[in-house]
């Protein structure tokens, strides 16, 4: 990596937007710092000690992507992100939606010239804090999917993995892979469905944030628009909408608590017909730690997903 990689894979590692850092280095906009992590600004040598001390690292660290040494009590801090290992993020993509009026599972369906799970891998690609990609795919779309990825530069894809007959049983065939590859407890994976194609990588690093303080973390969206009732037959119950969470995607963990959760849901013969780790988790009882999301984090499910989702990308670009 060189220097504005480095800045901008430590700025990520503390929790930092560009605004934070730009108000601690003096300057008025996040922009000045968008430019030095895009390479099209260079950092004074002034600007560098100051820079160093805002991220809480070295000089030589910015400088060559060298990681600073630790002391045992700072190794062992789970608030301190560098404390972590490696980072996989699992895309799944094992699913196939009858609901598209097409005969295309939706990860494969071309908007604007690439595959929808392509949107998602790029983002991953990018993103300094994800050192692995593994791809959890559908039976028989496999060569196509590794066409896309090479096309796309996807440099960071570790591997191909069979899909589960449920969207839980895939999570851990990507669990039990990452075993096999030596992920230990101390690193963390992303799961990531390939059919909601605008993760951005903000969300990703806020995501991650939460993870290494809470052991997980679920990208969620708060329901404050409308007004909502639960009905029960002839009965209707007012929901507070304060009280709301639409479930989406990334969610992260530590492979521990990934572990833990598995074991807990073999003791008790759990049948894992899920689609996610949020809703095992919360089926064996345990509580979710949100992050919140966004309006624009969209799953492709129907027709009219994709022309939403490709007006998206049109005003993003």
């Amino acid at each position: 990596m060189n220097i504005a990689q480095n800045i901008k894979r430590r700025r990520l590692e503390v929790g930092m937007s560009q605004q934070d850092l730009a108000d601690a280095l003096g300057y008025k906009s996040r922009s000045t710092i968008a430019k030095i992590e895009a390479g099209e600004n260079d950092i004074p040598l002034s600007k560098l000690l100051d820079l160093s001390r805002a991220l809480d690292t070295s000089i030589e660290s910015l400088l060559t992507g060298s990681r600073p040494v630790l002391s045992p009590a700072e190794e062992g801090s789970a608030s301190r992100p560098v404390g972590h290992g490696r980072t996989a993020a699992v895309i799944l993509a094992g699913g196939k939606s009858t609901r598209n009026l097409q005969n295309i599972p939706n990860q494969f369906i071309n908007v604007l010239g690439k595959p929808v799970i392509s949107y998602c891998l790029d983002v991953y690609q990018n993103h300094p804090l994800i050192d692995d990609i593994y791809i959890v795919c559908l039976d028989q779309w496999e060569s196509i999917l590794l066409g896309y990825a090479q096309k796309s530069g996807i440099t960071k894809l570790r591997g191909i993995i069979p899909a589960g007959d449920s969207g839980i049983r895939s999570v851990l065939n990507g669990l039990r892979r990452l075993r096999d590859d030596g992920f230990t407890n101390r690193d963390l994976v992303v799961l990531q469905e390939s059919t909601r194609p605008f993760v951005t990588e903000d969300m990703i690093s806020k995501l991650l944030t939460t993870c290494k303080a809470k052991g997980h973390a679920i990208i969620g969206e708060s329901k404050m628009d409308n007004v909502q009732f639960l009905v029960d037959g002839q009965k209707t119950t007012y929901i507070d909408r304060s009280r709301v969470v639409d479930l989406q995607s990334p969610d992260a963990y530590t492979l521990d608590t990934l572990d833990e959760v598995f074991a807990k849901a073999r003791r008790q013969n759990h049948p894992l017909r899920e689609s996610c780790v949020g809703l095992l988790m919360s089926s064996l009882g345990y509580d979710l730690n949100f992050c919140e999301g966004n309006h624009n984090n969209i799953k492709i499910v129907r027709q009219e997903d994709i022309a939403i989702f490709t007006a998206l990308v049109k005003q993003r670009d």
